[in-house]
């Protein structure tokens, strides 16, 4: 997002500049270095762990040295943090008391995000630029999420009915301030905190962990309190929802504006959002964590992968209802009947109105005002050799640099497989498949398109045999040739991609 408002609103080489970020905070260690530089090392750790499996092989030891000088030594990150040790004696427990442990100052990430951001990020639908959303969590109450927006608010918000304005920076209360606020928790505990667009303090606070230190703090206007924001991802650290919601919110509040003011303008109802999840924890770890390292990680992967799966579904489901309602909303207008239809949709909706945030909602807000969703992409990772606890803090050139070629291939066997997958439900969709017809190709298909399958588990020429098999099936399909190729193609592209690797396994 920094790249594009920095680019004259264009993404052109946004993808350099991302790759650029993550050059700037590699930092070799001794373990990176020493196995790097010598085979015997390597060598040795590899030994060890076929005599006995229960010592880490030559991947996992330099990952977990890398990550304990980072973490654990003065040294810290450049660019990142500096770790700093702490002692306490609560308990007077001689086993501990005596070993520091450890808390992390960002302030060195904070200086490098601005060599790459110019702050805040304030960003708006009339000059048609991306919105950028952004979720922590208060860790004095983690009812709700605290969600972050470059969007301005479209109204002034009210504390025991009086409104409230955003305070300049200068100490002025002045609405030329911007209207940039985020409400959370529930009817009985409300906060209201504000903020000048996305800064590095809103960054930072979607993002710090339990133990960095300075965790950011903002002036909750309803309470009066000072509020300490966490990392979003302890709530929800892929946040469907909140994404679904925000958007909601925008837009039926500008449609409500729109319809008052009688403008004639091009968009009447939500638009559709296409959704991306990248999902940087793995699903289908291969083997079952025995010692204290990998119970620790699996922990850490079942805590924070992703979990939106029955959002999504909610989120289709309401996309079908919403579009079937507009079609009888159409068919009773043209049967004469379209004064009957608007004294409906201008009555309050009944049930979802005792919800707070849907107060004084209407039918024609859920109808024209609720997100739909056209397509989720899912792109899904596999675990990576020599995975360890604490991995996310591995900064050594050697990880990220693996880490960047996985993505790469993570990412294009995982569109291509969704790819087949809509080209089936459109073809179901437009009545030219049967979903028996559809269910029964997703089944072959799977030998072709499953990521563990691809790189656990097949030989290349097992892939390439299943794919053949599965071309046949399609080619023996009465379905436009075009239709074919669609589902064909991103098959070809996998195959592709798995010759090229070792035996058709990462490296």
């Amino acid at each position: 997002m920094g790249h594009y408002l920095k680019n004259n609103n264009s993404w052109r080489g946004s993808a350099e500049k991302l790759l650029e970020f993550w050059e700037g905070l590699m930092c070799p260690t001794i373990a990176d270095d020493l196995f790097g530089r010598n085979p015997l090392v390597q060598s040795s750790w590899d030994y060890l762990h076929a005599i006995n499996p229960g010592i880490a092989d030559a991947e996992s030891a330099r990952r977990f040295w890398s990550i304990f000088e980072f973490a654990f030594t003065p040294r810290g990150v450049p660019n990142m943090y500096e770790s700093v040790p702490k002692w306490g004696s609560k308990f007077l427990n001689p086993f501990t008391d005596f070993l520091p442990w450890w808390q992390y100052d960002y302030k060195q990430l904070r200086s490098y995000l601005s060599k790459f951001v110019e702050f805040p990020i304030k960003t708006s639908l009339e000059k048609g630029q991306p919105r950028l959303l952004l979720t922590s969590v208060d860790v004095q109450d983690y009812a709700t999420p605290v969600v972050l927006d470059s969007y301005e608010k479209q109204h002034d918000v009210s504390v025991n009915g009086k409104t409230v304005i955003a305070k300049a920076e200068n100490g002025s209360s002045s609405s030329s301030s911007g209207r940039w606020y985020s409400e959370y928790g529930n009817s009985e505990n409300t906060h209201i905190v504000f903020y000048d667009g996305i800064g590095p303090d809103q960054v930072l606070a979607s993002a710090l962990g339990k133990y960095a230190l300075d965790h950011p703090e903002i002036e909750d206007k309803a309470t009066g309190t000072v509020r300490q924001l966490w990392d979003g991802g302890y709530l929800s650290n892929t946040p469907l929802r909140e994404l679904l919601t925000a958007h909601k919110n925008y837009w039926m509040e500008y449609l409500r504006k729109t319809r008052g003011s009688g403008s004639n303008r091009s968009i009447t109802r939500t638009p559709e959002l296409e959704v991306y999840i990248v999902n940087l924890h793995p699903l289908a770890p291969r083997d079952i964590p025995e010692d204290k390292d990998l119970i620790d990680d699996r922990e850490s992967d079942i805590l924070f992968h992703d979990r939106t799966t029955y959002d999504e579904q909610v989120a289709y489901v309401m996309t079908d209802f919403v579009d079937m309602a507009g079609e009888l909303a159409e068919l009773a207008r043209s049967k004469g009947l379209s004064e009957k239809v608007e004294e409906i949709l201008d009555r309050k909706a009944k049930t979802i109105a005792r919800v707070d945030e849907y107060k004084f909602t209407t039918y024609r807000d859920l109808l024209y005002g609720k997100p739909r969703i056209s397509k989720v992409w899912r792109i899904d990772r596999l675990e990576s050799a020599g995975a360890t606890f604490g991995k996310v803090t591995d900064f050594t050139p050697s990880t990220i640099r693996g880490l960047i070629r996985a993505g790469e291939i993570d990412a294009r066997i995982s569109i291509d497989r969704m790819e087949v997958v809509f080209a089936i439900e459109d073809l179901i969709s437009d009545g030219i498949m049967s979903i028996e017809e559809g269910d029964e190709i997703i089944k072959e298909a799977r030998e072709v398109l499953t990521t563990e399958q691809l790189l656990y588990r097949k030989r290349k020429e097992e892939v390439i045999e299943a794919y053949n098999r599965f071309v046949k099936i399609i080619e023996a399909k009465d379905i436009p040739l075009d239709r074919k190729e669609v589902m064909i193609s991103p098959g070809r592209d996998i195959v592709a991609i798995v010759s090229k690797a070792d035996n058709a396994k990462r490296v």
